[in-house]
């Protein structure tokens, strides 16, 4: 994915098989996240650090970092706003391979995540490579026309969450 460019129309399997294209969101805001399952913050991202959850796989999270969805709370935004798609996308099992659905069905068992705006795409051969890897952990954020706008992916973001990616969502 390019900053301020079409963002990759992706073709992946949900937890459930069930095929997903992501143009299928256009009109929607999505926050996508790159995820590496065995990936410290990605486990904290996802509530891991939160009772009664805790680590997947007994990847240790990083610690003192709350999930997404606490984040977002602190600055009055819902994963639960209609008009927003939360996306995970899985991109790197524990064994560093493409995850298989049994595994993102653990996933999404082990921190209950469904609804009807969140979606787990389970990630492909195809896409196991040195950007891909780049991009965890973080989030991308793409708008209602189906462009990057912000990007906070990687050690090294290109934005940063709080002052970039999160105004994007008030407005």
């Amino acid at each position: 994915p390019s900053y301020g460019k079409t963002y990759p129309d992706l073709k992946l399997p949900d937890q459930s098989g069930k095929v997903v294209q992501l143009s299928s969101f256009k009109g929607k805001i999505l926050i996508v996240e790159p995820i590496g399952m065995n990936c410290p913050d990605c486990q904290a991202f996802n509530g891991a650090n939160s009772a009664g959850i805790g680590p997947f796989q007994n990847c240790q999270p990083q610690r003192d970092l709350s999930s997404l969805e606490q984040y977002l709370g602190q600055h009055g935004i819902s994963l639960d706003d209609p008009r927003i798609v939360f996306v995970e996308l899985l991109l790197y099992s524990p064994s560093m391979k493409a995850p298989t659905i049994q595994e993102a069905q653990a996933w999404t068992r082990h921190f209950r995540l469904g609804g009807a705006n969140r979606v787990v795409l389970v990630g492909s051969d195809s896409l196991i490579n040195q950007a891909s890897y780049d991009m965890i952990p973080g989030f991308q954020l793409v708008d209602r026309n189906f462009v990057l706008s912000s990007d906070c992916t990687g050690h090294n973001p290109k934005h940063d969450l709080a002052r970039h990616l999160i105004p994007r969502l008030q407005n």
